[in-house]
């Protein structure tokens, strides 16, 4: 009887470090492929027992299931066991498989299955539908940290995401310390659904976070790039190009107060759910 390695959703263990970048634009995916690789390399592998090397299996054709409702075949997941993550293996799954497209990059436990709790988990979702937004996600547990995220580290997740959002042309994203899962924080306190903060990703930001990335059309809505770095209740304000502008709340990921991001709400609610 062959193993599920099908994950339970929502992927997030209840606290984890969260990255996400949504786009509207077309990916370009030899360029995505190597910038992946690169966060594989610099932010997930440092995470992982020194055994971890291999690349077990790109499974393909996948199909829907009652427990694994993700859409139409295009489904490719790169188990990582003992060995080495190359670049050729992703670079082909990206480029192999249709236009619908998730790859899943997922740490294994030592008896080959998916480690969600405690562990990390990657993944592309590019899709045919305008209306939606292209997603990449990066969870990593925070106890894989050893209960200190340092500086340098918090920093090499930083330089990442802005690579990332200035590759994919983002119109929105965020890194923070997360509980909820697949919606973030701002959107179950609001009721907000996913469907409906993805069909309005360029426009409205998906809530306040200790790393938020504005797109264009949120930066105009809030008065400008020129007013948003001279007003924003923020500990810095980088200026990504293209109109977009990233956010940092606070110097360190794991010190925000409440009244810190309280004051961002504030400033974002023009643009909040």
């Amino acid at each position: 009887m062959s193993t599920d390695l099908t994950l339970p959703r929502p992927v997030s263990p209840p606290h984890v470090v969260r990255l996400e970048l949504d786009t509207f634009s077309v990916v370009d995916r030899p360029a995505l492929a190597s910038w992946f690789g690169q966060l594989f390399t610099d932010l997930l592998a440092p995470l992982c027992p020194a055994s971890v090397a291999e690349l077990v299996s790109v499974a393909r054709d996948y199909r829907p299931s009652d427990t694994t409702p993700w859409g139409p075949p295009g489904y490719a997941r790169l188990l990582l066991s003992s060995g080495d993550f190359t670049l050729p293996s992703w670079t082909a799954a990206l480029s192999d498989l249709p236009s619908f497209l998730r790859v899943q990059l997922v740490q294994l436990d030592s008896q080959g299955l998916p480690l969600v709790d405690g562990g990390w988990c990657a993944e592309v979702l590019l899709k045919d539908d305008p209306a939606f937004p292209h997603q990449i996600v990066v969870t990593a547990s925070r106890s894989l940290f050893g209960g200190w995220i340092s500086h340098a580290v918090q920093q090499d997740w930083l330089s990442m995401f802005r690579s990332g959002a200035s590759l994919v042309r983002a119109s929105g994203g965020w890194i923070t310390l997360d509980r909820v899962g697949v919606r973030t924080a701002h959107e179950v306190a609001v009721g907000a659904g996913l469907d409906e903060s993805l069909f309005m990703a360029a426009e409205l930001a998906r809530g306040p976070h200790w790393a938020t990335l504005l797109g264009p059309r949120q930066v105009a809505a809030l008065g400008g790039v020129q007013q948003v770095c001279a007003s924003a209740p923020c500990h810095s304000v980088s200026d990504l190009g293209g109109g977009r502008l990233l956010l940092q709340l606070t110097e360190h990921l794991d010190e925000v107060p409440a009244e810190a991001l309280e004051a961002l709400t504030v400033f974002l609610k023009p643009v909040l759910h």
